[in-house]
């Protein structure tokens, strides 16, 4: 059997063959050719947005100085102000 991976990249097939996901969740399989001699089948992937995504999850900044600057200033200007029951809240459902 040929299997045709045009345009997959290689972290695309790493997710592809892993035993965490169902290979129906990241591919379809189209185009399936058979002869004689042999048998093809084309794995096409909407990988343009996978790889699209990814470069925006890699590009990202691991901290988002503007989110940190503007905490910055309302602690600073003491606006800040932290709600008890939102965080007894948040705690509680982290810990079901």
């Amino acid at each position: 059997m040929k299997v045709d991976l045009t345009g997959i990249t290689g972290s695309t097939i790493d997710n592809i063959n892993s035993t965490q996901h169902a290979p129906a969740e990241h591919a379809v399989v189209s185009n399936v050719e058979t002869n004689s001699t042999e048998d093809a089948a084309t794995v096409s992937v909407v990988s343009a947005r996978v790889n699209s995504l990814v470069a925006q999850a890699n590009n990202a900044p691991e901290i988002r100085e503007d989110k940190v600057e503007s905490l910055r200033q309302a602690i600073a200007s003491g606006q800040y102000s932290v709600d008890p029951a939102q965080i007894a809240e948040a705690m509680i459902r982290e810990s079901e």
